[in-house]
């Protein structure tokens, strides 16, 4: 019974050790979700739930699909340049309403949408005021463990390509 004991000791301590040893980032990478085959209002449920409760703070994993109005550029800020697609989306209860995409260019890359382009986003969502009601943004490979992996796709093409999973 001791020799039981001393190896389950053994192999529980070499597991502890093993889980000490990964990497924060190695915890941190999210699930993939996938890209929704067509754009439909239940799409955007989420961001209606969200919009509707108005949250102070970020509502991870959030999803839209839309078309693009237009692209912005911010090029200032604490947190670097941004393109910001202005996405023209459908609720599937409050109807149409202005959600702006928040890409990161040195975290994600320049992407920029014209007017009338199909737009997916998946993402930390957040309230506005102004011009869109409320907007999607790290929009990248998750960089905590509370996130997905973000994702957005416009006119079929989905930055980032792929990311890691847990």
């Amino acid at each position: 019974m001791n020799q039981v004991r001393n190896v389950l000791g053994r192999l529980a301590s070499g597991l502890f050790l093993s889980c000490s040893l990964v990497a924060p980032a190695a915890l941190a990478q999210g699930r993939n979700v996938p890209v929704p085959s067509s754009c439909t209002p239940a799409v955007n449920a989420e961001l209606e739930q969200m919009i509707r409760s108005k949250p102070r703070g970020y509502t991870e994993n959030v999803m839209l699909c839309g078309i693009a109005r237009k692209t912005t550029v911010n090029s200032g800020g604490a947190h670097g340049s941004h393109h910001i697609i202005l996405v023209a989306v459908n609720l599937p209860h409050d109807g149409p309403v202005a959600v702006q995409v928040a890409i990161n260019d040195s975290l994600d890359g320049p992407v920029s949408a014209a007017p009338n382009t199909p737009v997916f986003a998946y993402g930390q969502g957040y309230i506005t005021s102004g011009a869109s009601v409320a907007g999607i943004h790290d929009i990248h490979c998750s960089t905590h463990r509370t996130a997905d992996n973000g994702w957005v796709v416009v006119a079929g093409v989905k930055t980032p390509a792929s990311c890691p999973t847990r």
